[in-house]
C-alpha cells in the first residue's frame, strides 16, 4: 500500500472513532437526561394492597395518619388500626398536583379496614347516616331544628328517629356536618323535619296498628302516655321470657313524662334497664321508665302527671332509643295498656 493510501486509511479510522465517540456522548446525554427526568420524586401509596394515591414524602402521610387517629379517638376512644400500608418510589411529572393533607385524610378514611363501634341513624326506618354515638345524633337534630325560622320551642320532630349499634369501617362513618349537608341537599323532601302541628300522645302499636284505647279501666283517666312514639314490643311472652312492660320507640332525647302523680323513689343505673326512673303512686301502684339517656328527676321528688322526668335513650340492653315502661301493682307487673289513657 502506498503512503498516500495509508494516510487515507488512518484518516477514515479516526473519523469512525470520532463518530463512535460522538454517538456514545449523545446517547449518554440522552440517557442521563431521561434518567434525570424520570428519577423517583414521590411515593405511591398502597393501603391494604390497593393503590390509592401519591405523596412527596412518607412523613407527610404519617403526619396526617396521626391526625386522623387523634380525631377518631376523640369520637370513639381507643382505636386499633389494622391497615397494611406500603410505599413504592415513583416518578410523577406534575409534582405540584399530588395529594394535599385533606386528600390524604380522605384516602386513609375511605380505604381503611379499621372498624369502630358506631350507630346507624334511621328516620322512619330509612337510613340517614352513621354517626359515632347518641350525642352526635342529638346534635344533628338540634342543628337541623336551628335551621328553621320559626320559634324553636314550638317545633316538634315529625319523624321517628331510631338507631342501631354497629361495628363499621371508619370510612362509612359520617360527621355531624356531613349528615346535615346530606339532609339539606334533599330539602324538597327532607328525611328529617320539624313542625308546629304534631299530634301529641299519638302512640301507635306496630303490631296492632291501632291507637291506644281510652277509658280501659277506672284508673285509665289517671295515667298518661309516658312518651310520644310507637309500641315496638308489647307486654307478655317474648324470646322465651316474659316482657314485663311495653317498649315505646321514640326519638332520641324526646321527653319522658310521669304517667301519674307520685313520688320518685329510684333513679339509678340498673343492669339491663340502664338509666331507670321508678315512681310510687300509692295504693301499691308503681311505674318504671327504663333506658333513659338522661334523668331529670331526683329521689324524693313529687311529680305530676305529664311532668318531664327524663329523656329517651338506649342505655342498658337496648337495640335503639325507646322507653321500657312498666306498671306494677303490689309488686306484680301488669300490662300497661290496661291503664294508659
Amino acid at each position: 500500500m502506498s503512503k498516500k493510501g495509508m494516510i487515507t486509511l488512518h484518516s477514515n479510522n479516526r473519523s469512525k472513532i470520532y463518530l463512535s465517540l460522538l454517538i456514545i456522548i449523545i446517547t449518554s446525554a440522552v440517557l442521563l437526561r431521561y434518567l434525570y427526568n424520570n428519577k423517583p420524586n414521590c411515593y405511591e401509596i398502597h393501603i391494604n394492597g390497593k393503590v390509592v394515591g401519591y405523596v412527596t414524602d412518607k412523613e407527610q402521610f404519617y403526619n396526617m395518619e396521626g391526625n386522623v387517629k387523634k380525631d377518631l379517638e376523640k369520637r370513639f376512644g381507643k382505636v386499633n388500626f389494622k391497615d397494611d400500608i406500603k410505599f413504592i418510589k415513583k416518578h410523577f411529572d406534575n409534582i405540584n398536583s399530588l395529594q394535599n393533607s385533606v386528600d390524604i385524610k380522605k384516602l386513609i378514611l375511605e380505604n381503611s379496614n379499621t372498624k369502630v363501634n358506631a350507630v346507624l341513624m334511621k328516620s322512619d326506618g330509612k337510613e340517614v347516616a352513621v354517626l359515632a354515638n347518641e350525642a352526635e345524633i342529638r346534635k344533628t337534630l338540634d342543628e337541623i331544628k336551628n335551621l328553621y325560622k320559626e320559634e324553636k320551642d314550638d317545633l316538634k320532630l315529625v319523624n321517628h328517629i331510631t338507631y342501631i349499634n354497629e361495628s363499621i369501617e371508619i370510612g362509612r362513618v359520617n360527621t355531624v356536618e356531613q349528615t346535615i349537608k346530606k339532609i339539606e341537599t334533599n330539602s324538597k323532601n327532607p328525611i328529617i323535619k320539624f313542625s308546629k302541628n304534631i299530634e301529641q300522645n299519638s302512640l301507635r302499636s306496630d303490631e296492632s296498628n291501632s291507637t291506644l284505647s281510652r277509658g280501659v279501666s277506672s284508673k285509665a283517666s289517671r295515667m298518661g302516655i309516658p312518651s310520644q312514639g310507637t309500641i315496638t314490643s308489647p307486654f307478655g311472652a317474648r324470646w322465651g321470657t316474659v316482657h314485663q312492660g311495653i317498649d315505646i320507640g321514640a326519638s332520641m332525647g324526646a321527653p319522658i313524662c310521669a304517667a301519674m302523680d307520685g313520688k320518685v323513689f329510684c333513679t339509678e343505673w340498673e343492669d339491663g334497664y340502664g338509666n331507670v326512673i321508678k315512681i310510687d303512686h300509692g295504693n301499691g301502684m308503681q311505674t318504671v321508665y327504663a333506658h333513659c339517656s338522661k334523668i331529670c328527676s331526683n329521689v324524693g321528688e313529687y311529680v305530676k302527671r305529664g311532668q318531664k322526668i327524663g329523656e329517651v335513650g338506649s342505655t342498658g340492653r337496648s337495640t335503639g332509643p325507646h322507653v321500657h315502661f312498666e306498671v306494677r301493682v303490689n309488686g306484680k307487673p301488669e300490662n300497661p295498656l290496661k291503664y294508659l289513657q
